[in-house]
């Protein structure tokens, strides 16, 4: 009998590369970003359910943003909906779930993905993952998804694969976390590797081995948990590191088998990835505003207001993004500043700005 495929949507992160328009109290999983009338959030939600049932998908996320998830996903149990008291990386979220979910379910393969990626081709990709389950030997290994680059992405982790002639799912040799501009262009050019599309599948039992084996200072922090109380869990987080489930099991495991996706792929970590996917006029600009612009090419110029005109003149690669009570003026280029701007405000004092 074919193990039965649970799904777990990973949807705790504070989404800080998209202030100002992502706060902490709103979030870039709960917006709208590329325009399409659901959040990243509900566009993840609605692709899983069109493989599995609702009984069969769970989600692990921030108790502050409890009334934006029963809000956003109204057809979700409410059993289903994983609150973490505090966020601390993808490590312990995982770990937390996966011993619940394993508790209630028994050994289950758990499909982990994140709540923020644009997946365009859904049809290609949820076949793929339909023949990734049924030829797939899941029997200790752990499974995540490649993307073949399209350039050298300094922004991307890396993964180097030992090709197998007439299979899908390739062994993992290497993982590297967001290399170097000249070391991805190595990666590149050697077509070896593949970007880290961040899902990962494997049977409940072989990711509870993986944490005891790789991590058991994380592994005995969450052990021996009752489901029912908060504070168990509140003492629990607050002992756990902030780790991913990259640094903490991928780079250690073995063995870890990756399956290239034939299907487009982008990980909306930030204001960037939103340009590159937008459609653009004939500079090289595109719009999220009524705007209008003079010598302006390749930027973004987006506002959160639908109504507001914003007029710009004499810019090349910026980032222009407005908001009721924040703007954001930047090169494209130091996209990467923004975390160190919204730590500015933090340390200031400006919390209602965050």
């Amino acid at each position: 009998m074919r193990t039965k495929i649970h799904a777990l949507i990973l949807a705790g992160g504070s989404g800080t590369r998209f202030w100002p328009v992502s706060r902490n109290a709103h979030p870039k999983q709960f917006l709208d970003i590329l325009g399409t009338g659901r959040s990243l959030l509900q566009s993840t939600y609605a692709r899983l359910r069109k493989i599995l049932p609702d009984s069969q998908i769970w989600l692990v996320g921030n108790r502050q943003h409890l009334p934006l998830l029963q809000e956003q996903l109204p057809e979700m149990p409410l059993s289903h909906l994983l609150l973490e008291p505090l966020q601390r990386n993808t490590a312990p979220s995982i770990l937390w779930s996966t011993l619940h979910i394993h508790q209630l379910q028994g050994d289950v393969l758990l499909w982990i993905m994140p709540a923020d990626h644009y997946i365009p081709d859904e049809d290609i990709f949820l076949e793929l993952m339909q023949g990734v389950f049924q030829n797939c030997d899941f029997s200790q290994a752990i499974f995540t998804v490649g993307i073949r680059p399209k350039y050298p992405h300094t922004g991307y982790g890396y993964i180097q694969y030992a090709s197998v002639p007439n299979s899908i799912c390739y062994p993992v040799k290497t993982f590297t976390e967001k290399p170097s501009q000249e070391l991805a262009e190595v990666f590149v050019q050697s077509g070896e590797f593949l970007w880290n599309a961040g899902m990962f599948i494997a049977r409940t039992t072989v990711l509870l081995h993986a944490f005891q084996q790789y991590s058991p200072e994380i592994y005995e922090i969450f052990q021996g948990l009752s489901p029912d109380s908060s504070e168990e869990v509140l003492r629990a987080f607050q002992r756990a590191p902030s780790i991913s489930f990259d640094y903490a099991i991928m780079e250690k495991y073995s063995p870890v088998m990756v399956v290239e996706g034939n299907f487009r792929w982008w990980d909306l970590g930030g204001w960037n990835a939103v340009h590159e996917v937008s459609p653009c006029d004939e500079r090289g600009n595109r719009l999220h505003s009524i705007s209008h612009l003079k010598d302006v090419r390749n930027s973004f110029i987006y506002s959160a207001t639908p109504d507001k005109l914003i007029i710009v003149e004499g810019l090349s690669d910026y980032l222009v993004i407005d908001t009721p009570d924040a703007l954001l003026i930047l090169p494209k280029a130091q996209e990467q500043g923004i975390r160190e701007w919204v730590q500015t405000l933090k340390t200031s004092g400006r919390e209602e700005y965050l």
